[in-house]
This record gives structure tokens, C-alpha cells and sequence, in this order.
């Protein structure tokens, strides 16, 4: 589905009429790669440091974890990365700022803020998100891609 919507967009640009600006400057017609902006999150043990949500023996599982947001309520979207079975977190997408309550099961919650800035170019504008705290403490600033906030309980 997402390759379907990138051709689309890459159709209606190929032929540079779409993509220009009313001062006919033109903007070269590239495909952009696109972070996903997320807070990546691991709940761990605090004594042990073992994962009490995505390794097989946790003591939760994934329909214990509620996460809500500032902008979308209960509508968040997340999923969760097991490329690294060792290290297994859970994406939460957000495509702006905001600020997230995650509870699991009966442990007290925590609020992660996400902020995202935004770049305006002369042609494209990017968004990255530039900060993360956890529980108002700074986790990254600035953030890249790969940054977990990890929760000890």
C-alpha cells in the first residue's frame, strides 16, 4: 500500500508540471527518504534489567500495555521491532509533537514527550523529531533514528 501511494506521488511529479512553484523555479523530482518519527521504548526490569514485555518469558504481554496522546487520544499507532531478538522495542509513531502516556497493566505511568521539528526548504520541508523525555527527563536532544527510551520499573 505505501509503494502504491509513492508511485502515485512520483507519477504526478514526472512530468515537473506538478512540482512547480508559480515562479516556474523548478524542484528536482527525488525520491526522499522518510523517517518515521517515533519514540522506540523497552520496559525493562529495574533489578534485573530483563525485558518484562517482549521476550517470551515477561511477566506481561502486549495487550497489558495501554498508550495514549495528547493529539490522537487512544488512537495511537504502534508496533513492535523484533528485528533484534535480544533487544526488542516498541515503535510509537507520532508525526508531531505531543506527549504520550504508556501504562502496563498495573505499574504507575510514564509520560514520554515527543518533539518534532520541522524544516522548511525552498522545496521540500522535513520533520525530525529533535527531542525525547521521559518522565521530564531528557532521554536525546538531538535525537537520531535509532534512540531508545528505556523504562525501568
Amino acid at each position: 500500500m505505501k509503494t502504491k501511494h509513492l508511485l502515485i506521488l512520483l507519477l504526478a511529479c514526472s512530468g515537473w508540471s506538478a512540482c512547480k512553484k508559480n515562479n516556474d523555479t523548478q524542484c528536482p523530482v527525488l525520491p526522499l527518504p522518510l523517517q518515521i518519527l517515533s519514540a522506540n521504548v523497552r520496559i525493562v526490569s529495574k533489578t534485573t534489567g530483563a525485558d518484562l514485555f517482549l521476550s517470551p518469558t515477561s511477566p506481561y504481554k502486549p495487550s497489558d500495555l495501554t498508550v495514549t496522546s495528547s493529539v490522537t487520544g487512544s488512537n495511537v499507532n504502534l508496533w513492535v521491532d523484533s528485528a533484534q531478538k535480544d533487544k526488542r522495542f516498541v515503535v510509537i509513531e507520532g508525526n508531531e509533537t505531543q506527549t504520550f502516556i504508556l501504562k502496563l497493566a498495573a505499574l504507575p505511568a510514564d509520560t514520554i514527550n515527543m518533539n518534532v521539528s520541522v524544516t522548511r526548504g525552498k522545496c521540500y520541508s522535513t520533520s525530525v523529531v529533535s527531542a525525547i523525555t521521559l518522565n521530564r527527563q531528557a532521554v536525546c536532544a538531538p535525537c537520531s533514528f535509532n534512540n531508545i527510551v528505556t523504562i525501568s520499573k
